[in-house]
């Protein structure tokens, strides 16, 4: 005999409240409205945005000393750190230390790729003498 899907209930309603107004983590969500975890997950990405987390660029950033090029990659614009739908900030910094002027738009070139890589729309570029 065929397995017949479960049935839930839930307010679809609540969970997308739940996801654009606190800082809930999905699991928190799901557990509180009896919704299962993979559609909170779904809504909270429609909602939030897709937050990649890589430790390919945690370990870029461990290896790099003081910046001389310098990215900060705030997940949120400034003028909606404030507001009460604003998802977890994240911020990603990526130095590179006394390089040539020849190899810098390279090394901004592999910054700003890391940065798209990771899904963000927007980054401040600072170089510093």
């Amino acid at each position: 005999m065929a397995k017949k899907s479960k049935q839930y209930d839930y307010d679809l309603s609540e969970v997308k409240r739940l996801i654009g107004e606190t800082d809930k983590n999905y699991r928190e969500i799901s557990a509180e409205t009896g919704c299962p975890y993979a559609s909170v997950v779904y809504h909270g990405r429609k909602i939030r945005g897709r937050v990649n987390r890589s430790h390919k660029y945690e370990a870029m950033e461990e290896k790099s000393p003081s910046p001389a090029a310098n990215l900060h990659v705030p997940n949120q614009p400034q003028e909606q750190q404030g507001s009460p739908t604003a998802s977890n900030g994240t911020t990603l910094s990526i130095s590179r230390n006394d390089i040539s002027i020849e190899d810098a738009e390279r090394e901004a070139a592999k910054m700003i790729k890391a940065a798209q890589a990771l899904g963000l729309s927007k980054i401040n570029l600072t170089i510093e003498k």
